[in-house]
């Protein structure tokens, strides 16, 4: 097996010895996204709980309404004494991001007086390369 170098460092030495306490916390922010979501249908996302204060993340304006709308009834169902206080909603718009289809267009030959200007043109270049691209561009020009 191969030796670790002692300037890497394992996970576990980064977090403090025991990685428990973060997944516990990951695990209860996952339950209250649950338990958002069924008071109030949507992809809204658990972003942190602090301080009475819950931060919630959704893709649109619309949701984020809906929220705000709802934002009493979301603190009342949510509140358990002793375990979980919820005073207060703060609600942030991320909106996912969008899917571009790669572009299909196809490159339009020059038009056949470009083509005749490549070419006189790659005449005086000196250039070997970038002569041979200009004539093969030139080349490609649409016949009148």
């Amino acid at each position: 097996m191969t030796r670790i170098p002692g300037s890497i460092k394992r996970p576990s030495q980064l977090l403090g010895g025991s990685l428990g306490p973060l997944m516990q916390h990951a695990r209860q922010l996952i339950e209250l996204q649950n338990r958002v979501r069924a008071i109030i249908p949507g992809e809204i996302h658990v972003a942190s709980i602090d301080a009475g204060t819950l931060h919630l993340i959704v893709p649109s304006a619309g949701l984020a309404t809906r929220v705000r709308y709802n934002q009493r009834k979301l603190i009342a169902r949510l509140h358990q004494p002793g375990k979980l206080s919820v005073e207060r909603v703060k609600v942030s718009v991320r909106p996912d991001a969008p899917q571009h289809a790669p572009d299909s267009r196809t490159a339009r030959p020059p038009s056949a007086e470009s083509g005749r200007s490549i070419a006189s043109t790659a005449k005086y270049i000196e250039d070997a390369g970038l002569r041979k691209a200009l004539m093969k561009l030139a080349d490609r020009a649409k016949p009148e």
